[in-house]
């Protein structure tokens, strides 16, 4: 087994990071659960990612959420977006996806993985996500930052060409 790229506080590992297409995506899906969609907004003038501090979990993470009965990933992903910063992205790009090894219970998931540019958006604070920052992934931070989360949003700039 490789080193896992990840690892969260509560001992969830991310196991695998992968660019993949939409049909790839529903393949992966019908071989592991994806209960999960996440937005990377990125402000492509400064390469930074936009971060929401959990309201429960109390760190900054990504904007996303759990797939609704009959709701695609993309669409969760831009309601998610939507609810829980205020920001209606005008287009949400499948970038691949994650694969995480849960700890409680054990569980092998997968999170779809969407990108946005937010340049010039402003978030607002919601149930779930209450204050904001913007900031380059994987940059030192006294700021609480999940872990899994930075090393998706790194991932995701790495993927995206410039401009």
């Amino acid at each position: 087994m490789s080193a896992p790229l990840a690892v969260d506080v509560h001992g969830n590992v991310m196991t695998d990071l992968r660019a993949v297409s939409i049909e790839q995506l529903e393949e992966a899906v019908r071989e592991t659960p994806c209960p999960l969609a996440l937005v990377v907004l990125v402000n492509q003038s400064h390469g930074e990612v936009l971060f929401g501090l959990n309201t429960w979990r109390r760190e900054y993470e990504l904007p996303g959420g759990i797939i609704e009965e009959g709701e695609s990933p993309r669409d969760a992903a831009a309601r998610e977006l939507q609810e829980e910063t205020g920001i209606a992205a005008a287009s949400l790009t499948l970038v691949g996806y994650a694969r995480f090894s849960m700890a409680a219970p054990p569980r092998e998931e997968l999170g779809a993985i969407y990108a946005a540019d937010g340049t010039g958006q402003q978030a607002h604070p919601s149930d779930e996500l209450e204050t904001f920052v913007w900031r380059e992934p994987l940059s030192g931070t006294e700021l609480k930052v999940s872990a899994i989360d930075d090393a998706i949003a790194a991932w995701v700039i790495r993927q995206r060409p410039a401009g």
